[in-house]
């Protein structure tokens, strides 16, 4: 659903180590001072998408899509994307959320060099790290469970992959045909395949503006912030100018729906300031 859309050389995050979570190795990385084409006019420096997120008619929280910085993973150039979601002051009396998505994702080839999660949603915790080394054709990493268990991870790799994360800016950077579908080979502590429905063509309107999109429907059950849970649908509608912006996503849940609707398109550097 929605909701659910640093360790390196010893550094550590202060906002992780204050809530005991895990912290990836990546998220110290400093900056590229490489040149960078982007796959897509989207997929910049700084890019950050603002999101109101609706359960039904009700506001219930804010989430940001965010393009940190590009960073150099294997002497090659890559993107460090960041997502989080948070529930507002009414929802906070019942439900708090507070949930952050990282992503590293190669400049050019735009496949994932690895990812972090950390759900928090009521009572519901879970916080896990991984990274994808393809030419070793393998993944490693660590999971915490509620009682802050940690579990080291790895497997397998068929070769380069995406995470969900990941999956969502690579889309962008696709031309994908109204009525077709692509595939992309995703990890999320196990290899799977990720069909993408392309639907039809129709404006939707979000405080951003009115756009005409195109909608595209994930086709496999996952856990993720971009794919819906087993038997439930996950609606996301893109621009369809240069840009290729995710306007407006929809994800069906036990009850009703929860729709995230794009406020406002920026680029800044810096992390992003929670309104």
């Amino acid at each position: 659903m929605v909701f659910k859309l640093l360790l390196l050389l010893g550094l550590a995050s202060p906002a992780a180590a204050a809530e005991n979570l895990l912290e990836h190795p990546y998220w110290n990385l400093p900056a590229s001072t490489a040149a960078v084409t982007p796959a897509s006019a989207g997929l910049v420096n700084g890019e950050t998408l603002e999101y109101d997120i609706y359960w039904g008619l009700v506001y219930v929280g804010r989430a940001y899509l965010k393009i940190e910085q590009t960073v150099d993973i294997s002497s090659r150039p890559a993107l460090h994307i960041v997502s989080e979601a948070r529930s507002g002051s009414f929802i906070n009396n019942f439900y708090k959320v507070a949930d952050r998505n990282d992503s590293w994702m190669d400049a050019a080839t735009l496949q994932s060099y690895g990812y972090y999660k950390k759900v928090s949603e009521g009572k519901f915790f879970f916080n896990e790290w991984l990274v994808f080394d393809a030419a070793a054709k393998r993944y490693y990493g660590r999971k915490m469970n509620k009682k802050r268990q940690v579990t080291e991870v790895e497997g397998p790799l068929e070769g380069a992959v995406n995470d969900v994360l990941s999956g969502l800016y690579r889309l962008r950077a696709m031309q994908i045909p109204q009525g077709s579908r692509v595939e992309l080979d995703v990890n999320t502590k196990r290899n799977w395949r990720l069909t993408i429905k392309s639907g039809k063509s129709e404006k939707i309107s979000t405080p951003y503006g009115k756009k005409k999109c195109m909608l595209f429907e994930p086709m496999a059950g996952e856990e993720g912030i971009f794919v819906a849970k087993a038997g439930k649908r996950m609606l996301v509608w893109i621009t369809e100018d240069e840009l290729k912006v995710p306007m407006m996503l929809k994800a069906e849940i036990f009850i009703g729906s929860v729709t995230a609707k794009l406020v406002r398109r920026t680029i800044s550097p810096g992390p992003y300031k929670f309104r």
